[in-house]
């Protein structure tokens, strides 16, 4: 098969794209291929997201209601959802239903959990399970089952040995 474009080169490369339900395909050789790559910015993808996610529910933003601004820099959601940032650090207080109503859309979450690399991981596991061990021990003596207290105090000692 020839490529669509040129017509010349073999195809190597086949495009479908569905704009609103319109499907259109085209099948292209490498060269022609080069020329409709276009480098997507992450603030591009993020700006598609947040069209995506942005359809704020009734409730939060009535129609009668006049548009809520930022009363730092005076930015409204609607130049929110157009340019994709925020103007300062108010807005996170000011559209704060907004976006937590798009980041747990988006990001299945609205909470950002992180991660640590598994070294510092096992550091940190390490020290609150000392600290658990730590109240347990000293319920323990409160008991006065020493035996159990003697094997939590050398269980912790081999924590605390470990970070």
């Amino acid at each position: 098969m020839l490529c669509g474009r040129c017509q010349k080169r073999p195809a190597t490369i086949y495009l479908q794209q569905n704009i609103n339900g319109q499907v259109s395909e085209v099948h292209l050789c490498d060269e022609c291929a080069r020329e409709f790559e276009k480098p997507v910015t992450f603030e591009q993808l993020f700006q598609g997201l947040i069209n995506a996610f942005a359809q704020a529910p009734a409730s939060v933003e009535p129609r009668h209601q006049k548009r809520r601004v930022c009363p730092e820099c005076g930015l409204s959601f609607e130049d929110f959802k157009n340019s994709g940032k925020l103007g300062c650090a108010e807005c996170y207080n000011t559209f704060r239903q907004e976006l937590e109503s798009i980041l747990k859309n988006i990001q299945g979450s609205n909470r950002h959990e992180g991660k640590f690399p598994q070294k510092i991981d096992a550091e940190l596991l390490n020290r609150k399970r000392a600290d658990t061990l730590k109240v347990m021990l000293a319920k323990a003596i409160e008991k006065e089952e020493y035996e159990d207290a003697a094997r939590l105090r050398d269980e912790i000692r081999s924590l605390e040995a470990a970070t």
